[in-house]
């Protein structure tokens, strides 16, 4: 059986004031008109003969989770705290695998932009279908520009499908992401899937403290219908994500390579480029006055009038009670802002 499961959390830092940690980045309506959580909610309804959708979420999430759901069928996993995507993988292979150990896991971010449902469908079935066999599958997307702000991964080229991984690289310097495309490396579009057996088989092996804390933390959960606390145990298990636990060490991961528009939507220059923008490269949203700007992303709340006059490649976001100005170049620099803003720095 197929199981798609979203994993919906985030901290809410790399787009303040937009976001924050009581409303994340899935949450957020950020392009088109649906958050990025209903448009995972959608592409994982699209699967071909997938089960009723599973969510693992944090607990301060779960109102805005159920005010987004439309199935009363799908499942939700609560957990105590963040604890990163390996934990959080970990439980939903225990929990599903615990009723069919074969179950075909598809896991799906909540926050990223994919425009082609269909082209997205194909890929994600061709990776079930490795995971079926025994391997972990991930999604690699053939990148269109150099960009730092990725993880790259490097096929096995040549050898017959599915293409084993031959090597992961985090998030390389601009120079270093043009050579790694220039040899063959795709884009990790953090997309997964893989049979709940072989999944935790490679969690034990490779992450044993992680498997120990999430598997008492599944033991002592607490259930009522369609929803399951994770037990506070849970916070005992180390923050990895899924790529450092087990997909740079096993020898089960493949790649589906792809070419399709997807972004991960991580800062607000990623933003502005999913956005329909006018004739000055603009997008705005709320009561904009722009006079000689372009490539500017514009939001302003309800009640407040911006006007941004002869600037370019500038972000100005008001929302929530703050305002956040940055050249688009430096969105990265956001989250260091925001630990000043907390700290009560100037």
């Amino acid at each position: 059986m197929l199981h798609p499961v979203i994993l919906c959390g985030g901290a809410g830092e790399r787009l303040w004031p937009a976001s924050r940690p009581h409303r994340p980045k899935p949450f957020l309506t950020l392009v088109g008109d649906e958050t990025t959580f209903q448009s995972a909610l959608r592409r994982a309804a699209a699967l071909p003969g997938a089960e009723p959708v599973t969510i693992v979420a944090g607990r301060p999430h779960e109102r805005r989770v159920r005010e987004a759901l439309t199935r009363r069928d799908a499942l939700m996993i609560l957990e105590p705290a963040g604890r990163d995507t390996a934990a959080a993988m970990t439980a939903a292979a225990l929990v599903i695998g615990a009723r069919d150990p074969e179950a075909v896991l598809v896991f799906l971010p909540s926050d990223h932009f994919v425009p082609d449902t269909a082209a997205f469908t194909r890929h994600v079935t061709a990776m079930a279908d490795h995971a079926r066999a025994g391997w972990i599958a991930l999604l690699g997307l053939r990148p269109n520009c150099p960009s730092p702000a990725y993880g790259y991964v490097l096929p096995e080229l040549g050898a017959p499908s599915p293409h084993r991984v031959a090597r992961f690289i985090e998030k390389p310097e601009a120079d270093r992401a043009a050579q790694l495309i220039a040899d063959g490396c795709l884009w990790n579009a953090g997309v997964f899937a893989a049979r709940a057996d072989i999944l935790l088989r490679e969690m034990t092996r490779h992450a044993p403290d992680v498997v120990a804390a999430v598997q008492e933390a599944v033991r002592r959960r607490s259930q009522v219908a369609s929803v399951i606390l994770l037990d506070r145990v849970f916070e005992d298990a180390p923050a990895l994500s899924f790529d450092i636990a087990v997909l740079e060490k096993t020898d089960r991961a493949v790649v589906e390579a792809g070419a399709l528009a997807w972004s991960d939507l991580g800062a607000w220059d990623a933003i502005l480029a999913a956005s329909d923008r006018d004739h000055d490269g603009n997008s705005a949203e709320g009561h904009v006055v722009l006079q000689a700007a372009s490539n500017c992303l514009v939001r302003a709340a309800d009640g407040i009038t911006v006007a941004v006059v002869g600037a370019r490649n500038l972000a100005v976001i008001v929302d929530q009670g703050a305002v956040m100005v940055c050249d688009l170049e430096s969105g990265h620099q956001v989250r260091a802002a925001i630990d000043r803003v907390s700290a009560g720095g100037r």
